[in-house]
């Protein structure tokens, strides 16, 4: 049974999407869309949305909470993603057959990272239990720049005990760093200069016979390059300087393939680095 606080919580939130409200004037614009609305019940719903981490106090005013936005922004970009009636089924890219390929576009690396770590979670779910993840990345740019996205997978990864093979080609003083952070974690991670498939530009996951393979855009890839060989510490304004340049419009390129021959070339290769689970 629906509460009251439900009845009034989407009118607080549309009120809010409109900016920031003196409590007082917000309890006034809920009683005027909604007459039944009582200050009792508008202040049960704010601490719900508190609770909820929707909104923030601050003094007698209310605002949504941005990280809560961005959230929001996130969810709703896979769902556009993955329901559109171009794309059909859902989980359309976990049935692809051998030697087939989907190509997706993004304009920014943002939207990339939303769309791949979806994609992550999905593909990880099919492979076998004991199978690692084998993932090139010449630089880390996702640990640094989408640093609570990653944490999130993998915190998933190590709840199923998913081992990760990390593979980068620099080390700039931000990769180097990384060392420390996954010692003792379930990364295995490795710097090796010279990779014969290192185009600067080119970062792929494989996840059994499946490949999940980005292409940055050339002037963003190029962009990333100076900022990590000319930042030795991640300062405030090095977040901020990464964070524009995940915001920066470019063409990225990712392609998710099912492709048996590929996946275990690559798979040879990393076992020269690696210890590879049995």
């Amino acid at each position: 049974m629906a509460t009251h606080s439900s009845h009034i919580e989407p009118v607080v939130t549309d009120i809010l999407q409109r900016g920031p409200r003196e409590i007082a004037n917000l309890i006034e614009e809920v009683r005027k869309t909604r007459g039944s609305a009582t200050k009792q019940g508008v202040y049960q719903t704010l601490r719900k949305l508190k609770a909820e981490e929707k909104i923030v106090l601050h003094g007698r005013s209310v605002s949504l909470n941005i990280q809560w936005l961005r959230k929001m922004s996130d969810f709703f970009s896979i769902a556009q993603y993955f329901y559109s009636p171009a794309h059909g089924n859902p989980d359309y890219v976990l049935h692809l057959r051998e030697k087939e390929k989907v190509t997706f576009t993004f304009k920014t690396l943002v939207e990339l990272d939303i769309f791949t770590s979806h994609a992550i979670h999905m593909l990880v779910a099919i492979i076998d239990a004991h199978d690692p993840i084998y993932a090139f990345n010449p630089h880390e740019i996702f640990s640094y720049g989408r640093s609570e996205s990653e944490a999130i997978l993998l915190e998933a990864m190590e709840e199923i005990n998913k081992q990760v093979l990390l593979l980068a080609t620099h080390s700039s003083p931000l990769d180097s760093e990384l060392k420390k952070r996954f010692a003792r974690t379930n990364v295995q991670y490795h710097i090796e200069h010279s990779v014969p498939f290192d185009t600067g530009r080119y970062y792929f996951n494989v996840y059994g016979h499946y490949l999940l393979e980005i292409y940055l855009d050339s002037h963003i890839s190029a962009l990333l390059e100076t900022f990590f060989e000319s930042t030795s510490s991640f300062t405030k304004e090095a977040q901020e300087e990464l964070a524009r340049i995940f915001t920066t419009k470019g063409r990225h390129r990712v392609v998710i393939s099912r492709n048996k021959k590929k996946s275990d070339r690559y798979k040879t290769f990393f076992a020269k680095f690696f210890a590879i689970p049995a």
